[in-house]
């Protein structure tokens, strides 16, 4: 959903459902004449997949009948995240591309993803804003899916670094493709045979600590290396103030300062 470069923590599907709850119930926001869900249903078919989406976040199963019937989806274990790589191959050799993507599996067998569903949605309610006045143009939202026709171009510069942390719900799907320039569609990878290593390992985080003294003209440097326990707990920070907050009062990071003040000529030993 994002383009982070981080998977295996849920946190694309958790936004993904954020955007989802918020698409669904905008109708509550609505002044006069609020048309019904089952109204919106009929102009909007993603609409109807949307409201069993959301509440499929919320319980485990569904089963109730919903303005369209049965529902489309079976309940939360129909939502989740996948990696999906695809190999290409021009005139220079074998090329790849890595993406992450929300998958909504129903009840008939197919899947879709929640981006197009989410793009469908919106774009609705942008022409419906329209048609009351409320905006004087609509905005209208592409989704291309992420199974495609790429150039090398395309894929440069493109990886994904892959997350898990101990204690913290894990689950993923990976889908490994090879795209067919003649039948102009990716296929699945034949894997009969193969060997697939995945290695996991606890990163060690580095922190670079700055001095400057502007009288010299001169920064000073010092690199820090946290601890397996503080890289974990700075892993697990939202954002970028309570993550900068956290270094700065880590022991080693203030002695690390004091050491450059005395370098630069700041503080004496």
């Amino acid at each position: 959903m994002n383009n982070d470069g981080i998977a295996g923590r849920s946190r694309d599907l958790r936004e993904g459902l954020i955007a989802a709850s918020a698409l669904f119930h905008f109708r509550e926001h609505l002044l006069n004449a609020v048309p019904s869900r089952r109204q919106i249903e009929q102009l909007c078919p993603d609409y109807a997949l949307l409201g069993d989406v959301v509440n499929a976040s919320k319980h485990k199963t569904l089963t109730g009948n919903t303005p369209h019937g049965s529902p489309f989806v079976s309940g939360s274990e129909s939502l989740g995240e996948r990696i999906l790589f695809i190999e290409y191959e021009d005139d220079q050799g074998v090329y790849r591309y890595v993406a992450k993507t929300i998958v909504v599996n129903l009840v008939d067998g197919t899947e879709r993803d929640l981006l197009e569903i989410l793009t469908n949605v919106i774009n609705f309610w942008e022409k419906y804003l329209e048609s009351l006045g409320t905006i004087s143009k609509a905005r209208v939202f592409s989704f291309e899916s992420p199974v495609r026709a790429r150039t090398r171009v395309d894929c440069e510069g493109g990886q994904l670094s892959f997350e898990l942390v101990q204690g913290h719900r894990f689950r993923q799907s990976i889908q490994m493709l090879r795209f067919n320039n003649d039948a102009g569609q990716a296929e699945p990878m034949d894997l009969a045979g193969a060997k697939i290593n995945f290695k996991v390992y606890k990163p060690a985080l580095d922190v670079d600590v700055f001095l400057s003294n502007a009288a010299m003209g001169k920064e000073f440097k010092k690199t820090v290396t946290l601890s397996e326990l503080d890289s974990l707990e700075l892993s697990k920070l939202s954002s970028n103030a309570e993550r900068q907050m956290f270094i700065n009062n880590l022991p080693e990071v203030i002695d690390a300062l004091r050491q450059l003040a005395i370098e630069a000529g700041l503080e004496s030993e």
